[in-house]
């Protein structure tokens, strides 16, 4: 059974019941929908618990206050207040409009409140208004979009150096799995269920694109980094912290001896991010002995930090790649 503890919270004014079934529906999207039936409520809820709050669904008229009749200007008064409390707060929530849509000049309404960020905002937030007979569900996935799409711009900008590095030399499946990782590192509530073997295998296939991007800007060359499209995560790691590699009796080594590219402190990030891997693998999956390891270090202690305290020496690691390689292709050009 779904803990509903766990789901986005959204703020939905309307004084009529609920015949739309929108709170049973918006839980299978993930979305934890408390109806109120006056915006005065509404508005403490935001007043008091901001950040607890996902997204707002307003009713086209509804009562301002408890007690009151509905407002035929509910709208634009709700979206003025709304858009002074996204000020106070320095961050806007989405906002959409739920309605039969059938009082008068409905349409110019809708065009009065198209102001502030929910006007700049649409391309993220999905359109503005839907319709209660038929757009329950496109309703639902529009917010389950924003929320979404709104901690992966928080997480993005507060690893801004590392996502700048990766939209340049590494993959989108890549950065989506450091976004995935951090996600779950800054938001525990919503990624209870995750596989930290499964994580760990993730930080060493970024590892993978890492050596990748260096075979790339000239510096890993392709007989060390390995074949058949497998890169030998021990020989590059070896290689760029400037020891030896032996290469079928054939020993190779990063310019002379006291010479690197992974300065000692990033060479044993990387080290110990590969520790528990089969020294001679030639791919990102663990072997039973790493599985086994991880497995029960987070069997003996429930905790995650282990992961994402690599997570984060990973970041380092990319950070420096990123101004590495720009001096790198200063000299070429």
């Amino acid at each position: 059974m779904k803990n509903y503890k766990n789901l986005y919270r959204v703020l939905w004014i309307d004084e009529e019941p609920d015949k739309l079934q929108f709170i049973d529906k918006g839980r299978r999207f993930d979305l934890d929908i408390q109806q109120f039936n006056s915006w005065d409520k509404a508005r403490t809820v935001l007043e008091n618990r901001f950040d607890s709050v996902s997204a707002i669904v307003l009713d086209g008229r509804c009562v301002i206050n408890a007690g009151e009749e509905p407002d035929p200007d509910f709208l634009y008064q709700v979206v003025r207040e709304l858009e002074a409390i996204f000020a106070q707060h320095e961050e806007p929530l989405p906002w959409y409009v739920l309605s039969s849509g059938t009082t008068p000049d409905f349409d110019k309404t809708l065009q009065r409140v198209a102001m502030g960020h929910r006007d700049t905002m649409e391309s993220e937030w999905g359109r503005m208004f839907y319709r209660k007979d038929c757009d329950l569900q496109d309703l639902c996935l529009s917010i389950r979009h924003a929320v979404t799409l709104k901690k992966d711009n928080k997480v993005r900008a507060l690893y801004r150096d590392v996502f700048n590095t990766m939209d340049i030399y590494f993959t989108p499946d890549a950065k989506q799995t450091m976004l995935d990782i951090l996600k779950a590192l800054h938001f525990p509530e919503e990624n209870r269920n995750f596989d930290p073997v499964l994580y760990y295998t993730q930080l060493r296939r970024i590892l993978e694109h890492l050596f990748r991007a260096l075979n790339r800007i000239g510096v890993l060359p392709d007989e060390v980094m390995g074949s058949n499209d497998k890169v030998n995560l021990a020989n590059s790691s070896l290689y760029l912290a400037g020891r030896e590699v032996n290469l079928g009796g054939r020993i190779v080594r990063y310019g002379k001896p006291g010479h690197y590219v992974f300065p000692p402190v990033i060479s044993q990030i990387v080290k110990s991010i590969l520790v528990v891997a089969n020294k001679n693998s030639h791919t990102v999956e663990l072997d039973t002995m790493g599985r086994t390891v991880i497995q029960d270090y987070y069997n003996s202690l429930h905790s995650n930090n282990f992961l994402f305290g690599y997570t984060l020496h990973l970041c380092d690691v990319i950070i420096w790649f990123g101004r590495y390689a720009k001096r790198i292709n200063s000299r070429k050009g």
